[in-house]
């Protein structure tokens, strides 16, 4: 009994030590850190992109949702955002918070957890039920710890190197994230048909891995946040921190306050309506184009994914150079040029049809990785440029649940506008088109119009910054 209480308390000091004490003490802490966020990262990204995307789409038709139903669920990750709204004081009250994180990353396990659905025997009714809940409480809690997240490596990685850190991150993660996407289409390929439901058991087990991998990356890292601190300046913990504590919280608002707040800025205004016009662009088109490739143009997963592997190694080459010149130039200036990539991604998959599928897939393809060689990179500078340092954390938490809300509800009313589309289309005489055509083409427009925000208000205000 003795000994069970030592091992206890050997336990819970080194898990106060590691999810409380973890202060970085030098530079070289800071270095570490940053390294595992990396490693982290590169596994989040992964399981993003296996429990989503064509491979989502696959299970999701494999348990009878339609084309825009998939396209609509999908989208969900953004509806979650909303729930940062209703959380934020509560984690913004936290004065630590690498543990909070650490327990959201553990629920993606309910992302590995769908992919086994199609084993169990009940009515496709039910599968889709537990696709939906499994998805959306994942999603859910990912969301929840992203601003959180955000902030951490934010205080991690000083302005003046971010444009050259997260460009390698990302490097490093696409590379991680094509590689293991690649392996999984070959898997999904080789058990099509009679035996598609162990190509879902081997890719569940794979985002099964990527999660403990996550959460041990993130458990690894120090986190800056300072709690109490006594006349000596060093930090005070347990009885000590409660006692002597006589500071408040920052953010003792509540939520309208803090929103009001919020939209009082011209920064955080504009961070806001930027974010918007991506997400208006992004949603009308891209949530449609995966179950487009798989179904209407009939293009095989092996093809899908080493098109986008050998693409995305172009776009590793080249983002570490992309960051640097963000650096040089300014996040809003490369942002700008980034866009066009996508813009002709949105382009050549509205001229996609199955006679020429091949080339416009591979030209769309090869656009798409140009632009996401610095877009991601690009908007999230820029929303870190704009937003108030002191309330860098509760700002995010809005601007990324109200766009994120916003986003869904795009996707769903252009899941409401494919429906229509292909009913229509479908019976009209002559040369066969198809409903992705014409959400693409509306993807394209928007986006044209973000690069013209981009050009004319958000690079004006960069250069007063």
């Amino acid at each position: 009994m003795e000994r069970l209480m030592l091992d206890m308390h050997w336990f819970l000091g080194r898990f106060r030590r590691i999810f409380f004490m973890a202060l970085p003490e030098n530079e070289a802490d800071y270095e570490k850190s940053r390294r595992r966020y990396i490693v982290g990262d590169a596994a989040a990204q992964t399981i993003v992109q296996l429990a989503g995307g064509t491979f989502l789409v696959s299970l999701m038709l494999s348990v009878g949702f339609s084309d825009a139903q998939a396209g609509v669920l999908t989208s969900v990750a953004s509806l979650a955002a909303l729930f940062q709204l209703f959380t934020m004081r509560m984690v913004n009250h936290l004065t630590k918070r690498k543990l909070f994180v650490c327990l959201m990353t553990v629920q993606k396990l309910y992302l590995a957890f769908i992919f086994f659905i199609p084993l169990l025997p009940v009515q496709d009714s039910a599968r889709q039920l537990l696709v939906i809940a499994g998805y959306s409480v994942a999603q859910i809690c990912a969301q929840i710890g992203t601003p959180a997240t955000q902030d951490w490596i934010a205080s991690l990685v000083p302005a003046r190197l971010r444009g050259n850190y997260f460009s390698r991150k990302d490097a490093v993660c696409v590379f991680v994230t094509v590689t293991m996407m690649m392996l999984s289409g070959i898997v999904m390929d080789a058990t099509a048909g009679e035996r598609q439901s162990t190509g879902f058991t081997l890719n569940g087990s794979m985002i099964l891995i990527l999660v403990f991998l996550n959460a041990w990356a993130f458990s690894c890292m120090k986190e800056p946040r300072l709690g109490e601190i006594n006349a000596d300046g060093k930090e005070m913990h347990g009885k000590l921190k409660y006692k002597y504590s006589k500071k408040t919280s920052a953010h003792d608002g509540n939520l309208l306050m803090e929103m009001k707040d919020a939209f009082k800025k011209a920064d955080f205004r504009m961070a806001f309506t930027l974010t918007l016009l991506w997400q208006t662009a992004f949603y009308c088109a891209t949530p449609f184009n995966s179950s487009y490739q798989l179904e209407e143009l009939g293009m095989p997963f092996t093809f899908i994914m080493v098109m986008g592997f050998v693409c995305n190694m172009l776009r590793i080459a080249i983002t570490p150079l992309m960051g640097r010149l963000g650096d040089r130039h300014g996040m809003a200036f490369l942002y700008k040029y980034s866009l066009i990539g996508i813009l002709l991604y949105f382009i050549f998959f509205a001229m996609a049809v199955p006679s020429n599928a091949y080339p416009m897939v591979i030209l769309g393809t090869v656009s798409s990785a140009l632009g996401w060689s610095f877009a991601g990179i690009g908007l999230f500078g820029v929303q870190l440029e704009l937003l108030e340092e002191g309330k860098r954390d509760i700002q995010l938490s809005i601007l990324l649940a109200l766009s994120g809300a916003y986003g869904f509800l795009v996707s769903f009313a252009s899941g409401c506008l494919l429906d229509f589309l292909q009913r229509v289309l479908a019976a009209l005489p002559g040369q066969r088109l198809y409903a992705q055509q014409f959400t693409n083409i509306l993807g394209a427009g928007f986006l044209l119009i973000t690069i013209l925000y981009l050009k004319c208000r958000v690079q004006k205000r960069e250069r007063q910054l």
